[in-house]
């Protein structure tokens, strides 16, 4: 067993507060337009990069730590799947800090009418320079109708809290920087944008991608692999890489030097990528429920430098190390309220949550090591993201909705939600969820076979919940903004979590045989 790789963030001497992150960052990659500071306030929980999910009970069979903590594939090399079995944390950590989980707050006493007024009046205002306005194809465009060089991309939630029937619903933009965005001679080009995002896609995801036909003698590229250079109409992965032939950017990026900005290897995004989420309300229109115009967060993810495999090998044996001489160290991030937390795996990120008033704030820094669990060191992640390796295409949530989408399988056959459902036995981590457990579970924690196959054609059918728990969720989520106790859980529950107060140092976590991916 290695102790902790569960837990990885902040030092346990304090969040760096104000120490700007150290990492490097190439000369001309993009930065959010409004940075804002945050004062510096005390930190309450020094172990706050461990989500509350990790208190959840995982007795009586419940295994809801697989999401997350699994054998992971090259270039994560976390591979910890072992902590679903025993649990490795440091002494500090093992009493659960976040009373806001443990005891949900009464849900705001507001009425339906109010409400919806509420979640239907947007509050973003530029946070970043996404216009969160894409077009059909995915653009993103502002208010000219001129195109931001983000771009819309729709994957199924994750397994548990992302789902909309447990409080939340968002759209995803990427965008690379700006030599990706133009041909060889320089000039914007839309369609070589489109091509270096496909060669990202075929690389992140490892899989072909379907392009429109492309001439690979003007671009210099065999896209398809197929030792000529001819009319493309796939991107080929092709991992390892023949000596010679590996693949590459094209455009203007194909110049770029690849020791500072990185190549297509799989697995992995080139420095300078920026990803962002929104993270919305809950509308009602129709009587059908729809991601709202009012965002709860924005989250921002920047890949400040390239880490090639090797990097990344080193940086998971030093944390490894660490831990084995001492499991109650808690781990450094270095950060700033301006370029946000490093994960230690060369992304920044940092983040917009609601003020009492709903305008959206900064996130304090301690606000913001909620996210460094997941994105700074799980067996689970690709180059430390979830969703753009779930790619399903180029849209927004808020404009299609989830409806025709299908659920995603599982590298044994079995469909991921189905798995998730009968692992957790609920609707989300914490078995508060009674309507999906009323819905899709027998008494044995078992889904039934006619109902597996409704939601493995339609994720909707189970994602999405009844207008009724849309607005309950949204109720309850307005009380933490009201409270502005987000450093003590943010997430929306209704009903009685199953999660422990306190935790037991090397202690087996009653699950008998880790889930694997």
């Amino acid at each position: 067993m290695r102790p902790g790789l569960l837990f990885v963030g902040l030092a346990a001497a304090l969040v760096a507060i104000g120490l700007r992150a150290s990492q490097r960052e190439p000369a001309t990659a993009s930065a959010p337009a409004a940075a804002g500071r945050v004062a510096a306030p005390a930190i309450d929980n020094l172990a706050a990069y461990i989500p509350p999910q990790c208190y959840a009970k995982t007795t009586g069979g419940r295994n809801p730590c697989a999401t997350c903590h699994r054998d992971s594939v090259a270039p994560n090399f976390i591979d910890d799947g072992d902590v679903q079995t025993e649990l490795s944390i440091p002494r500090y950590a093992a009493t659960n800090r976040w009373t806001n989980v443990m005891t949900p707050p009464a849900p705001a006493a507001i009425g339906d009418a109010e409400l919806l007024s509420y979640v239907r009046e947007g509050n973003y205002r530029g946070e970043t320079d996404c216009a969160f306005a894409a077009d059909r194809d995915g653009w993103d465009r502002d208010g000219r109708g001129e195109v931001t060089w983000w771009r819309a991309y729709a994957s199924p939630p994750t397994p548990g809290m992302f789902w909309p029937t447990n409080g939340s619903a968002g759209d995803a933009f990427i965008r690379l920087p700006d030599a990706y965005r133009r041909d060889a001679q320089g000039r914007p080009s839309l369609a070589i944008y489109a091509l270096n995002l496909a060669i990202l896609e075929a690389a992140v995801k490892r899989t072909d991608v379907a392009i429109p036909p492309a001439d690979e003698r003007t671009l210099g590229a065999d896209l398809d692999g197929d030792g000529a250079l001819g009319t493309a109409t796939r991107v080929a992965f092709r991992w390892p890489p023949a000596p010679g032939r590996e693949p590459r950017y094209v455009g203007a990026a194909a110049a770029l030097d690849t020791r500072v900005w990185g190549w297509p290897a799989a697995g992995l995004f080139p420095a300078g990528t920026e990803i962002v989420h929104s993270l919305r309300y809950l509308d009602v229109i129709d009587g059908q429920v729809w991601p709202a115009a009012r965002m709860k967060e924005v989250r921002y993810m920047r890949k400040a430098r390239w880490m090639s495999y090797a990097d990344l090998d080193v940086a998971a044996k030093h944390e490894q190390g660490e831990k084995e001489r001492d499991p109650d160290v808690l781990r450094h991030i270095l950060g700033d309220s301006e370029k946000g937390l490093g994960t230690g795996g060369g992304w920044t990120v940092r983040g917009w949550i609601e003020d009492e008033r709903g305008v959206l704030r900064p996130q304090t820094l301690e606000e913001t090591a909620y996210c460094i669990g997941c994105h700074g060191g799980v067996g689970a992640t690709t180059d430390g993201t979830f969703s753009f390796a779930r790619k399903v295409g180029w849209f927004a949530w808020g404009a299609r909705g989830f409806r025709g989408i299908t659920e995603p399988v599982r590298d044994d056959g079995r469909g991921e939600y189905r798995v998730w459902l009968e692992s957790v036995r609920g609707g989300d981590d914490y078995g508060t969820n009674a309507e999906v457990a009323a819905r899709f579970l027998d008494d044995r924690g078992r889904v039934p076979d006619g109902l597996a196959e409704a939601f493995a054609k339609d994720i909707s059918v189970l994602v999405v919940p009844t207008p009724e728990r849309a607005l309950a969720l949204d109720r309850a989520y307005l009380a933490i903004v009201r409270a502005q106790s987000f450093a003590r859980g943010r997430d929306a529950l209704l009903g009685a979590p199953l999660i422990e107060s306190q935790l037991v140092q090397g202690a087996p976590t009653g699950i008998q045989t880790a889930l694997a991916p």
